[in-house]
């Protein structure tokens, strides 16, 4: 069965829709999951991102690779029709990702949050993402006990982002979510200007978009390791042996 899980939050800016965006590409490429994005958030970030900014890319690359497909597939979605998606057993996906909308305070999100598997909190390291946070703890906390009482699985994790080294504030964030009782990553995802150049065809652990992006070995790294702690988390496969590369490994020339 897929694995289901959303990178949720309910302050805007938080970077939900880019970690979404910074780990599908290569999840799908680098380890071989078969990926679904139900973009559910209003500004349609993830859509607008394939349609707007990586289609002209992709007719590029279609051009050179007629055979060629974007790496996962990307569905605009109703946050209502959650369970209409999940329960189709003619979709054969390793992982589900939804990205519901930046608030927590209707019945819609609530029930897709309970969609999940996981959900996965970006932890930003200011006052009022922390008190923004905790806010949003209870909701997660309120899920994995009715879960519990359900003898159903729920996970949810802190997953630190945009971080800087070495600042107090980063430290602090780590005791007041350690403090809160929230499970975090180990890894986490530094403040990069790469990051906000995601694309939903091309993984940035690819080196010539990664360069275009301005991405560093530092954030390849960062990338896999993140991905590798998700995958071990969620008990999900890893076919790095066998994963397709056309892709990942085609030409980004066309930029």
């Amino acid at each position: 069965m897929s694995k289901v899980i959303s990178f949720a939050t309910q302050k805007g800016g938080s970077g939900k829709s880019t970690l979404a965006l910074v780990l599908a590409a290569p999840l799908a490429t680098e380890y071989g999951l078969r990926i679904a994005v139900l973009d559910c958030d209003y500004q349609q970030s993830i859509v607008k991102t394939r349609e707007q900014v990586d289609a002209a890319n992709f007719a590029k690359l279609r051009e050179v690779n007629p055979d060629a497909q974007y790496p996962y597939d990307v569905y605009p979605w109703q946050l209502s029709q959650i369970f209409d998606f999940i329960d189709n057993p003619e979709h054969n996906y390793d992982l589900i990702i939804i990205d519901v909308p930046g608030r927590a305070d209707g019945d819609d999100v609530f029930n897709a949050l309970t969609a999940c598997d996981a959900v996965i909190v970006p932890l930003v390291s200011d006052y009022l993402d922390r008190a923004s946070t905790a806010e949003f703890m209870t909701i997660l906390e309120a899920i994995k006990k009715a879960a519990d009482d359900a003898q159903i699985d729920f996970q949810y994790y802190g997953l630190p982002t945009k971080r800087v080294a070495g600042q107090r504030e980063e430290k602090e964030m780590d005791d007041y979510i350690d403090g809160l009782g929230l499970a975090r990553f180990n890894s986490y995802l530094g403040h990069r200007k790469a990051y906000t150049r995601a694309s939903t065809l091309y993984s940035l652990l690819n080196p010539a978009w990664s360069r275009y992006a301005g991405g560093s070995k530092d954030t390849s790294e960062e990338i896999r390791r993140v991905c590798e702690e998700l995958i071990e988390r969620l008990g999900l496969p890893d076919r790095r042996s066998t994963a397709a590369t056309t892709v990942s490994t085609a030409s980004t020339s066309a930029k």
